[in-house]
């Protein structure tokens, strides 16, 4: 058997004449940071678990989603902590206070008290609208100098490395949207507090989400509230079929059931990998 002839080795530390150096691949950091996943205004009240949102990171860019109660706090107490100085953008999926509690504690944060102007804010019309019981104090919002409107489908806004998609408008007793957020290593999608209705999974699922998070409430509403339960979040990923999935903003009856159990549980019952977020986890998304 003859073999073809090969170009002679080329001595370790030297190239070929006219050869270029290949650049070494860039592989894109993005991280879900989550510093804070109570719903419901027990858990909140207590502090059974804590109430900071999450923090997005990609590539650079840091991006601060429902700083409920306590957000400031968390964010600095993390480990390693979450700057508010480096945030590029608070963005608010709706007004309720678990949602919004440290939103002007935050812009602070991130503007320095306002000398140092940074940053964008993105929320719904009545999280801002002055005639609207804001959340979002006029004098905290004169120092973000990019401002976003969230309204239904809308989109992108662009922050750093990040392009945010608004979803449908969702069904809850004030204005909310879910949000995708599209980054270097695929689609985050969020999908906060909302009644179960089909359009969300076409919505959702048009999106290819890398990662779905969901608020997951409640455990069985008999309620008839406008949350999501274990229920709904079963029928979601089976239509949505996302890379991943992660469940946070727990009520009491979530947590009294073991929301890692749950998890377990959602993950045999679709085939999709499944987590249960808690207090100061961080998952690695690329």
């Amino acid at each position: 058997m003859r073999c073809s002839s090969l170009p002679a080795a080329t001595p370790v530390g030297r190239r070929r004449a006219g050869s270029r150096a290949r650049a070494p691949e860039r592989r894109s950091v993005v991280s879900l940071r989550f510093l804070g996943t109570g719903g419901a205004r027990w858990v909140v009240a207590k502090q059974i678990r804590a109430s900071g949102g999450f923090w997005l990171h990609a590539d650079g860019t840091n991006v601060h989603v429902d700083p409920g109660p306590g957000a400031l706090v968390r964010a600095l107490g993390h480990l390693p902590p979450c700057d508010p100085a480096t945030l590029d953008a608070i963005v608010l999926s709706h007004k309720h206070l678990d949602h919004s509690g440290d939103v002007n504690a935050m812009i602070e944060a991130m503007c320095q008290g306002g000398w140092r102007p940074r940053g964008a804010i993105c929320a719904p019309f009545d999280a801002l609208d002055a005639a609207s019981e804001p959340v979002v104090l006029p004098y905290a919002r004169r120092f973000v100098p990019r401002e976003w409107i969230v309204e239904a489908n809308g989109g992108p806004f662009v922050v750093g490395s990040v392009d945010v998609r608004a979803s449908l408008r969702l069904q809850h007793p004030v204005e909310v949207y879910g949000l995708h957020f599209r980054t270097p290593a695929g689609t985050v999608s969020y999908l906060p507090c909302t009644r179960y209705f089909d359009a969300i999974v076409e919505d959702y699922r048009a999106h290819a989400p890398a990662v779905l998070v969901m608020n997951v409430l409640r455990f069985r509403d008999t309620m008839d509230v406008d949350h999501l339960t274990y229920d709904d979040a079963r029928t979601l990923v089976e239509g949505i079929r996302p890379e991943v999935a992660i469940m946070s903003h727990f009520g009491t009856r979530m947590l009294e059931r073991d929301p890692r159990r749950l998890a377990y549980e959602l993950e045999d019952a679709t085939g999709v990998k499944t987590y249960a977020a808690y207090d100061g986890w961080t998952y690695d998304v690329a």
